[in-house]
């Protein structure tokens, strides 16, 4: 009798990024989070979208489930869900500034972008979680406001359950960040932010305001002026891509209050 590879976890997350069309899954986002016995892990692949409304989590939910190892993705670590065994849990709040989750996060934390490239060189290193040195802006570019046709074929797939959905609506920017590490030696950084709650942001403002000007002046303000603005001690999650293992995206933001030295000491 083959033994099961599935065991069971309990996972934090803390990345749920905007949908993407999948050949192979036909839709499909990215998850990642953190577990007491692995640290970081990806979940791979979930189709959000399509699981019931009872399986569905959130950011900084606990969520037990079922996982292997995952056979295809060789990054340390990927694994893939049981997409029949999902339990959502409890909900880490952002209550005395955030205090609980960085109590289970900031231990996870490398000490910079250039760190993680070279433990990704390294040892494969492709989840993580940093301050940046300084922020020194926000681009948003105009990308094609329609899928490609063989992303159109993917998405039509639905391969995992039949439930009626609304099609996946392509988001017509892109965001990203220029930053330099705490790193005397860093060239600086450019990288692409792909998180949900930024897409909705984007839909938000966009069904509110018809001129693309204001909507990216808003994004702006909100992404570079608010959440990384100098009361905040910013961090960034990022994680690589599976066929460009050199290149990282801005999965998600973390973004308590910034405290005064010494006061909690």
């Amino acid at each position: 009798m083959t033994a099961d590879p599935f065991f069971t976890r309990n996972v934090l997350i803390t990345v749920k990024a905007y949908p993407n069309p999948s050949t192979k899954y036909g839709e499909i986002v990215c998850v990642a989070g953190i577990t007491r016995e692995e640290g970081w892990i990806r979940l791979y692949p979930v189709p959000y979208r399509d699981l019931p409304y009872t399986m569905r989590f959130r950011k900084y939910q606990w969520v037990s489930l079922r996982l292997e190892k995952h056979r295809s993705d060789t990054r340390p670590e990927s694994f893939r869900p049981d997409m029949n065994a999902i339990t959502p849990g409890k909900i880490v709040s952002t209550e005395r500034n955030w205090a609980e989750r960085k109590r289970l996060l900031l231990p996870t934390t490398s000490a910079s972008m250039c760190e993680i490239l070279a433990l990704s060189k390294s040892c494969g290193k492709s989840l993580g979680m940093f301050r940046p040195g300084r922020i020194m802006g926000l681009d948003i570019e105009d990308v094609p406001p329609i899928w490609s046709r063989k992303q159109e074929e993917s998405l039509g797939q639905g391969r995992f359950f039949s439930r009626e959905k609304n099609k996946l609506e392509k988001i017509p920017v892109k965001i990203s960040f220029r930053y330099v590490c705490d790193d005397v030696h860093c060239k600086g950084h450019k990288q692409w932010i792909i998180d949900w709650e930024v897409a909705e942001l984007y839909r938000n403002l966009r069904a509110r305001y018809a001129d693309i000007d204001v909507i990216k002046e808003k994004i702006q303000r909100r992404l570079f002026d608010q959440i990384c603005g100098p009361d905040k001690d910013t961090h960034f999650f990022v994680g690589n891509m599976a066929r460009h293992r050199n290149v990282f995206l801005i999965l998600s933001l973390f973004y308590p209050r910034r405290e005064a030295p010494g006061l909690f000491e």
